[in-house]
């Protein structure tokens, strides 16, 4: 049974294994988020989602959980993967940031908090690299910048992956703080419970 104590020896070995892919894959998501908000385009949407899909198949596919669970994990988050790369054609997506300055301002600190307040909290909480979980590599802070997208773009958005993202979001959020000691995924919690919220409001605006 998963507890703070092998959670955290499973990140150190994780994170040691996979250096620098955590570099690589932050930097990679800044300049994305940059381009993405500062000069939207077509274009800029389908990379975006190239990249989301690769950075879930990842999770799905490398990060450490063992037993049954892996399978069930693998398959969740590589179904999460096909969806976005499915998106790059259907087109359900149109990522870009809400038009009124408190829903854009709630936006861009949920993307900080995805990139560094998550792994800043972990540090205050007592932990350090490389036993801590990062941005792009792990699966709380990749959803919470996903979700974090998905909310700016409503109704422009796929029920399915919002869905997807929404449960895991509350789920972990809720679990994974008391049963792990994770503060962090308090980040995740508030992410999912508010996706929640603006998917209700926005139903049936919403294309299925």
């Amino acid at each position: 049974m998963l507890n703070t104590e092998i959670l955290r020896n499973n990140l150190e070995v994780y994170n040691n294994s996979i250096f620098p892919m955590q570099i690589i894959i932050l930097v990679v998501a800044m300049v994305l988020t940059y381009f993405l908000f500062a000069k939207p385009s077509a274009k800029m949407d389908k990379i975006t989602k190239g990249y989301l899909a690769f950075a879930f198949a990842w999770v799905g596919l490398v990060f450490p959980i063992h037993g049954f669970s892996k399978i069930i994990f693998t398959i969740y988050y590589l179904v999460l993967s096909s969806l976005f790369i499915i998106d790059i054609f259907s087109i359900k997506i149109e990522f870009k940031l809400p038009e009124t300055n408190g829903k854009k301002c709630f936006v861009l600190f949920l993307i900080i908090s995805a990139f560094v307040l998550y792994p800043l909290i972990e540090y205050i909480a007592g932990h350090s690299y490389p036993g801590i979980s990062l941005f792009g590599v792990v699966p709380c802070p990749t959803i919470i910048f996903s979700l974090t997208l998905l909310i700016g773009s409503i109704p422009k958005v796929d029920k399915k992956i919002f869905i997807l993202l929404i449960l895991p979001a509350i789920s972990y959020g809720f679990i994974v703080p008391i049963t792990l000691g994770v503060w962090a995924d308090l980040i995740l919690l508030v992410a999912g419970i508010y996706s929640l919220v603006i998917l209700i409001k926005n139903w049936k605006l919403i294309e299925r």
